[in-house]
């Protein structure tokens, strides 16, 4: 693989939109803002396609304030669209119905639908950012002169980066993992800033909600998979509608003896699940049954027109066959 194609078709469209995943983590948003930064700064009308907004915790970073959910569909005249960090077409957060033009998907999820006209799909990567750094540098941006554009277009990466890896503690983290991380510390990079706004900014709700949820965790499965619930509801009582809660899922992996840990959400239109796992339980298998996915520790799924204790059952169902109970 390498980014020849990619890059020709970047050059000659001259309007281009960038989307990613439904309910966008920190290396969907870190990777398409920092593309979308790159693509400004060489002159090109470059958009984000998105149905979701992001929590506040990602407002640091350049240009995040246009993930505003205003934009779910192309612009008029958009001559190629850019996905990232999302392997299913299905879970794509923009209508793509009536688009006819070019579709390039760049992800790392093993289980990606190769749905694109063209595919780059790097599953050695540990997040889709260390994708977009390696393109953004084949666009001709260095990451050598200490620039304000290429510290902003750097710690959207360390961001991804940082998420997706469990801030560097997950099996997925490769030696090129560090050396971009080292690349991009050496440039300016503020590794600390990025840390507290992510992990130690949270809203006094947040950590209200956090405590509610926390009380009625529940251990199943001979107590190896926790379950965090969060009804329909409980958002709007908190004042937090638009918060990130993955966060909350890998709260019960820090239980002895839990290797699964299921947080459930109920929304509009059925219920949320994310899954994490802490050895060699592979949790993606599991979001798939219900048309999910993700990677082998970190899964996200939805499931439609059902209500929260269906959803349970369903996944424990799926989760009890996975682990052979």
């Amino acid at each position: 693989m390498n980014f020849k194609a990619i890059k020709e078709e970047i050059l000659k469209s001259k309007r281009i939109g960038l989307s990613f995943h439904a309910s966008p983590d920190g290396d969907a948003i870190g990777s398409i803002l920092a593309l979308l930064n790159a693509l400004r700064y060489l002159g090109k009308d470059s958009y984000i396609i998105s149905r979701d907004v992001i929590s506040d915790n990602f407002s640091f970073l350049s240009l995040s304030n246009e993930i505003d959910g205003n934009t779910p569909g192309p612009k008029m005249n958009t001559d190629l669209v850019i996905v990232l960090d999302c392997g299913n077409a299905d879970r794509i957060s923009a209508d793509l119905d009536n688009y006819n033009g070019k579709i390039i998907n760049i992800d790392h999820h093993i289980s990606n639908e190769k749905y694109g006209f063209i595919n780059y799909v790097d599953v050695n990567a540990a997040a889709t950012c260390e994708i977009s750094y390696l393109l953004i540098k084949e666009l001709g941006i260095e990451f050598n002169n200490k620039t304000d554009i290429e510290i902003a277009i750097g710690s959207a990466v360390y961001t991804g980066i940082v998420t997706d890896t469990g801030s560097f503690r997950h099996s997925n983290v490769t030696s090129r993992t560090h050396e971009i991380a080292s690349k991009l510390i050496e440039l300016g990079v503020d590794n600390s800033k990025v840390h507290t706004s992510l992990f130690d900014n949270k809203p006094f709700n947040k950590v209200k909600l956090m405590g509610s949820v926390l009380s009625n965790i529940e251990l199943v499965l001979d107590n190896k998979v926790a379950v965090l619930q969060i009804p329909k509801g409980m958002l709007e009582d908190f004042n937090l509608i638009n918060t990130d809660t993955s966060d909350l899922s890998s709260v019960g992996l820090g239980i002895k003896g839990v290797e699964v840990s299921m947080l459930l959400k109920e929304v509009k239109d059925g219920v949320k699940g994310s899954l994490r796992s802490k050895n060699n339980v592979d949790v993606r298998k599991v979001a798939e049954v219900y048309g999910g996915g993700g990677h082998i520790k970190a899964a996200g799924v939805m499931l439609k027109g059902v209500d929260i204790i269906e959803a349970k059952e369903k996944l424990l169902n799926a989760l009890k066959e996975e682990m052979h109970l």
